[in-house]
Order: structure tokens, then sequence, then C-alpha cells
């Protein structure tokens, strides 16, 4: 077990019997270090929080085993939990079938294979056959959705759970820019056969600058979100953090990002409009109008900037090597979902650059309808109570920038943002304020 490792399993025990309240945030703090062994076994790097939540399994089974038991009586915020636990059961089940039969089903056919890098591929790709990769991959999924099934079981939680994963990732990565000479490589950059970026362009605490652009998406879309809903303390602490979010997004200079923003921008915009359509008190307050054209005004003087921070980036990354390879698996993987009849080629099985072809050319058809379920109903269930919807709009944000380049599953944050949507306990309206006086019904 690492250092890190050891500071995470001492942490979440000390938490789980003194304040077991404060578990989702030593779990959310280890979400910001995906590409960090917590356990090195036989050379494969374990990652720290599905370490975490194998420590929490061990901690939990009593209280899982005795809620499951319970679960005909749960009262109504516990089953309202039930399908999305079913829907990630099924997922499960469905991973483990395919991945065990589709590469021995579908042997031979050319991939992308997951360890080698899309780059070297391009030409040159690989055949599909059964690997221990396949096994890993559906572990990692596996203990994703055995994660769902104990937050807010065994212990609580809320949209801090995905805060605190994107408060440690900002803060340090903001931290790097000025500490890299100092910077801990060896207790960060610790998982065998990685390749991490080196230091030209901010990558934080992650293994390439395009996961930190991930990351800067959420936290742009939670802290978006936690300024306009929060009080007054929460609003400074949220502007700090969006401050931060601008200075990583310079030094990160990632496509990801950058086109993360742009689309989690496009949606906020839809669903403001949305909400303002269907309000009664449907108008423009001055304000915001004051601050339109502020902010129209402000960027009209910076259009060469902004040609050159979108326009110019996207050009130049169209014209990479790097793009021209992302493109080519991305319509193998399509090709491969049409081959494979919509079945998918299991887990760990292929690696494009989108998250949904990965969903469709290793889970296929199923996979994909289950996956978009569950992502439904948390984003559903978080725009629909203001206490979630931060959550809601840092999951969306991590959606967004894994669609556009980080084909991953096992990306943590997917997990931590869907157990913050789904299992946030939202108090049910008082009954008295709902009943309708005497007087009025016989009017």
């Amino acid at each position: 077990m690492t250092v890190l490792g050891v500071v995470t399993l001492v942490a979440i025990v000390v938490v789980w019997f003194v304040r077991r309240e404060w578990t989702q945030y030593v779990v959310g703090a280890t979400v910001a270090f995906p590409q960090t062994a917590g356990l090195i076994v036989a050379g494969n790097g374990f990652p720290l929080f599905y370490l975490a939540v194998v420590i929490l399994v061990v901690l939990a089974a009593p209280y899982a085993l005795l809620g499951l038991s319970r679960m005909g009586r749960a009262p109504h915020t516990r089953r309202e939990r039930l399908l999305p636990d079913l829907i990630g059961l099924a997922l499960v089940a469905w991973s483990a079938v395919i991945t065990v039969a589709g590469p021995r089903i579908f042997e031979g056919m050319r991939v992308f294979a997951p360890e080698l890098g899309v780059d070297a591929q391009v030409y040159n790709m690989a055949t599909l056959h059964p690997s221990l990769g396949n096994i890993a991959q559906l572990g990692y999924v596996s203990l994703g959705v055995i994660f769902l099934l104990v937050a807010g079981r065994t212990f609580p939680v809320d949209a801090r759970l995905i805060g605190s994963a994107l408060w440690v990732a900002v803060v340090l990565a903001a931290v790097r820019i000025v500490a890299e000479p100092v910077w801990p490589h060896a207790l960060l950059q610790n998982m065998p056969s990685f390749h991490y970026a080196t230091p030209e362009r901010l990558s934080g605490t992650f293994y390439e600058p395009s996961v930190l652009g991930l990351y800067l998406t959420a936290a742009a879309g939670y802290f978006g979100a936690r300024l306009l809903w929060s009080g007054r303390a929460g609003r400074v602490a949220a502007f700090i953090a969006l401050v931060l979010v601008a200075v990583d997004f310079v030094r990160n200079g990632s496509g990801t990002a950058l086109l993360g923003l742009a689309i989690l921008l496009a949606l906020a915009g839809v669903v403001g409009l949305v909400r303002q359509l269907r309000s009664r008190r449907f108008g423009v307050r001055p304000l915001a109008i004051v601050g339109a054209v502020a902010l129209i005004g402000g960027g009209l003087t910076q259009i060469p900037v902004i040609l050159q921070l979108t326009v110019g980036s996207a050009a130049t990354k169209a014209d990479s090597d790097s793009f021209i390879a992302r493109t080519a698996s991305n319509v193998r993987s399509w090709n491969i979902f049409l081959e494979s009849v919509g079945l998918g080629i299991g887990l760990g099985g292929n690696r494009p650059s989108s998250l949904v072809l990965l969903i469709l050319s290793c889970l296929g058809i199923v996979g994909f309808a289950l996956v978009t379920v569950l992502v439904v109903l948390a984003l559903k269930r978080a725009l629909a109570h203001r206490p979630i919807e931060p959550a809601g709009w840092g999951l969306a944000g991590v959606l967004v920038a894994a669609i556009v380049a980080i084909p991953d599953l096992s990306t943590p944050a997917i997990w931590i943002g869907l157990a913050a949507c789904l299992y946030t306990v939202v108090p049910l309206p008082d009954p008295a304020s709902l009943r309708v006086p005497t007087a009025a019904l016989h009017r």
C-alpha cells in the first residue's frame, strides 16, 4: 500500500467511527487523484477512489445487508432509490456477460487496444482477444455501482460529495502553478505503466492536461450553480473557486476544457431560458440586462484574445496528428458497434476518444440504454431540487467533457456525481402546507 493509500485507509476508518457524515468528504478528496495508486500489486496500480470503495464495503457490509433486508418496509426516501439501484445492478450484470463473452465471440476483430495508445494504432490496429484488462475494467464499473449502493444508505451524501473533489482538484492545480519545482511527483505520479505529462501545460494532480480539463468543466458548472443559489458565505467561496478555475483554465490550455465549457454554458442557457418561459413571473430583471451589456461590452474589447483561445485553439487541434488519430478511433468504434450487431465487445476491448462511443462499442445498445437512464434520472432529480442542483451541473460538466475527449467509464467523478444527485435526501413537503382549507372547498 502506498503512502496515500495508508492515509486514505486511516482517514476513512476514523471518520466512519467518529463523524460518519464526513465520510463523503474523504471519499470526494480521493476522486481528485484518479491516476494515483493507493495500492500496487504485481505491477498493477489500484486508484485511491476504488481503494476507498473497498474499505467502505468492508466497514458497511453489516449495515448494507440490514438495509437490503428491510427494503420492503423502507420509508419513501429509501424506496425512491430502488429504481436507480436496480438499473445499476442490471448494468453490472450486462457488463459481466458481454465482457466475458464479447472478446471470445468477436475475437480477432480490429480494435484500438486501450493499453497501446490511440496514436500508435491508426495504421496498425490491434486485434481483440480476452485479457486481464477486460476483467479490470469490469471490476472498476462494479465497484462504481457498489459505491452507488452504499452511498446514502450507510453514510449520508449531498452535493458536497462532488464539491469536495472539485475543491481539491482546483486548489491543488493552482498550487502546482507556483510550486512545480517542489511538486511531489513521486508521491502522486506512481501509477505503473502511466506516462505522465510534462509540466509545460498544467495537469494538476492528473496524468495529462485533458483530465484536468474535465474537472475544470465540472467545477465551472458546480461553482457557477453555487454562486447563484448559495448564501453570502457560499457565494464568496464559489466566487473564489471560479477565479481559481479561470486561472487553471488559462494555464491548462486543453481543448477538452474549452469545448466542455462552451457546451456547458450553452446547456445552462437553454435550461435558464426554459425555466423563464415556464415561470409565471416571466421577465428580465434590470440587473440582468446591465450585467449582459457589461459582459458583451467587455467581450467586444477582447475579440482578438477570444478568437485565439477558441477558433485558433480549435484550428490548431484540428490540424494536429492527435486529432486525426482520435477521429479515426471514433469512426472505428462506431463500426465496431455495428459489426457486433449492437452487442458491444466488452469493457476493456476498445478505446475511442469519446465516452459515448466507448459505451456503444464496449457495452452495446443495452449498456448505453442503462447508463443513459441512470444519468437522466440523476440530472432530472438534480434539476427538480435546488439543494442538489450544483451536483447536477457538476455531473453534467463531467459527462460533457468525457463525451468530448475522456473515454473512461471508470472515471470516479462520474460515480460520485451520480451518487450526489440520486441519493441526497430531500425533505418531503410538509403535508400541512399542502392541505386545502375546508372553507375553500365550499366556495
